[in-house]
């Protein structure tokens, strides 16, 4: 699956070239964790800077990968963790699915499947804190012991289940809520079908349940008192990441088998992991209609996955009609949730209703013989058959950008002290946080690719026309600026009191940024040297 990455982990990232900007983005957070403030910065989108606990910052894989990042670089420990991400779920699901069945092979495809869905499969192309999921079967084995099992003190379960709960809010908050949200489900159903046994197991422990909660708020009190408290509120638009009927039975580019290359779908190619197919519906179908009779937790599990299938649609995913999301969708820590995301909660449903089977099945064959053995291996034959549909395909890569050697050098110390604010280009995507951070961050920039806040003034401001203007360049066909836009690009640069311009040279746009910090500034570069240009700006140029 990794072929590509791993010819060259260095230079290269997961993805492809229509989206480059998530790795980058990540391997800066990384970086900056590392002697900087680890919640805010005006590093980029200067002056206002960013929340970086309302972006992807991910700080326990921040320090996860530390060891690596801090002595072989950030793109290196990123692709040993995106490489290790579904292989540690696979086994955390393994672990998790296996004290629900008798056998082992049945916990070993249900594992496999929570690492290796078309959820996961989607996200592979660089979402890093959407694939390592380890933490969250951790979770719910937890989460059962708190409630049901009691194999140790509920107190102690209840710190453990704490703690695991805020290093997964420290990866995904989004994927967190996702997985409360069905197991929250899973247990209002649990009242419904087993209600005298969920009532008490709930009596004997909401205390303890309440002492978890007040861990994990405890633990994951930097981010969330940096977010919430801190921060303005960010709200992601999420109507269009919702799914529709056709991405259930239509795969995506990402699937190795079953690929139907035709298919558009709201959700994009990355986020575009709620395939199942017409052959692992049938499985399903067929499955749930003969044991939900007879089989109570089949009950609550198949209950759980119709919810979490309808989560996925959004408020108005289905023929627009009336959905559930509508409702949740609008409290305030659900309302940047999207909706085709749920796909993870799906497959856990369908994990543990494939083991449950698969056990069943094995059981079956192993004490009949004739007709019913027959029938029930070739049961099992057909379940992995229709599985193998939604395995992924190898994830392909690309090249990081070039790097530069005039960024750490000495001359650039010089040039430049730190917390220099500079404009650098490119301006607008993650290449700019790319060279900042080989540059240790030893510079401002009023660029780069992170989530502003709602009604953050930064999107008016002149650093957002700055990068506006080098965002035009990316067209086929490059005009030089008005001079009315030229001289509030002008203006720009001494209202934010930048100090130079830096041009990357090897960006395939090189020599169009070139002419446009010629416009702005009127003259040619003032250095040419170590792979960039620079202009430098004093208070005469304004």
């Amino acid at each position: 699956m990794y072929r590509d990455l791993w010819a060259d982990p260095v230079g290269s990232t997961l993805g492809s070239f229509q989206h480059t900007n998530d790795p980058m983005q990540m391997m800066w957070y990384w970086q900056l964790l590392h002697g900087h403030s680890p919640f805010t910065s005006d590093a980029l989108l200067y002056p206002g800077g960013v929340s970086l606990a309302w972006n992807t910052l991910a700080p326990t894989l921040g320090v996860l990968a530390a060891p690596i990042t801090l002595t072989q670089g950030a793109p290196l420990g990123f692709a040993v963790l995106m490489t290790l991400a579904p292989a540690l779920t696979a086994l955390t699901g393994f672990w998790w699915l296996r004290r629900h069945v008798q056998h082992p092979a049945p916990a070993v495809a249900g594992g496999l499947l929570l690492g290796f869905d078309p959820f996961m499969g989607g996200h592979l192309l660089g979402h890093l804190n959407l694939v390592f999921c380890a933490l969250l079967p951790v979770m719910l084995m937890l989460g059962e012991d708190l409630l049901w099992r009691r194999p140790r003190s509920q107190r102690r379960s209840a710190l453990y289940l704490g703690l695991v709960t805020a290093a997964a809010l420290g990866i995904s908050e989004e994927l967190v809520l996702i997985t409360v949200i069905g197991m929250v489900v899973a247990l209002l159903l649990a009242l419904w079908v087993l209600p005298v046994l969920t009532r008490a197991a709930i009596a004997t422990s909401w205390r303890w349940v309440l002492l978890a909660v007040g861990v994990t708020i405890v633990a994951a009190s930097p981010l969330l008192v940096s977010q919430l408290l801190l921060s303005p509120a960010l709200t992601v638009p999420t109507d269009r990441f919702r799914a529709v009927p056709g991405d259930y039975v239509f795969g995506s580019s990402r699937l190795l088998i079953v690929a139907d290359p035709g298919h558009r779908s709201f959700l994009g190619v990355a986020e575009d992991g709620v395939y199942l197919g017409w052959a692992v519906l049938a499985v399903l179908l067929i499955g749930i209609l003969l044991t939900i009779g007879r089989d109570r937790l089949v009950r609550i599990a198949s209950g759980t996955l119709l919810v979490m299938v309808l989560f996925t649609f959004g408020t108005n995913g289905i023929g627009g009609s009336w959905l559930p999301w509508r409702l949740l969708g609008r409290l305030p820590a659900l309302e940047s949730v999207l909706p085709g995301r749920f796909a993870f909660a799906s497959f856990l449903a369908i994990a543990w209703l494939v083991a449950r089977w698969g056990d069943q099945l094995l059981t079956v064959t192993g004490r009949t013989a004739g007709i019913h053995r027959i029938a029930s291996g070739t049961a099992v034959v057909g379940m992995v058959a229709a599985l193998l549909t939604l395995l992924p395909t190898a994830v392909g890569s690309y090249r990081l950008p070039a790097p530069a050697t005039f960024f750490g050098s000495v001359q650039e110390r010089a040039l430049l002290p730190a917390g220099t604010p500079v404009l650098l280009l490119p301006a607008g995507d993650a290449r700019t946080m790319f060279y900042q951070q080989q540059a240790d961050f030893r510079f401002r920039q009023p660029g780069g690719y992170a989530l502003r806040p709602n009604g953050s003034p930064a999107a008016n401001a002149p650093g957002a026309l700055l990068v506006q203007l080098a965002d035009d360049t990316r067209q086929t066909v490059w005009n030089r600026p008005a001079g009315t836009v030229v001289k509030a690009g002008h203006q720009a640069l001494c209202t934010l009191g930048l100090q130079a311009i830096i041009v990357v040279r090897s960006v395939d746009e090189a020599p169009r940024l070139i002419d446009l910090a010629g416009a702005l500034t009127g003259r040619r570069a003032d250095l040419v040297d170590g792979g960039v240009s620079v202009w430098m700006l004093a208070p005469d140029d304004c």
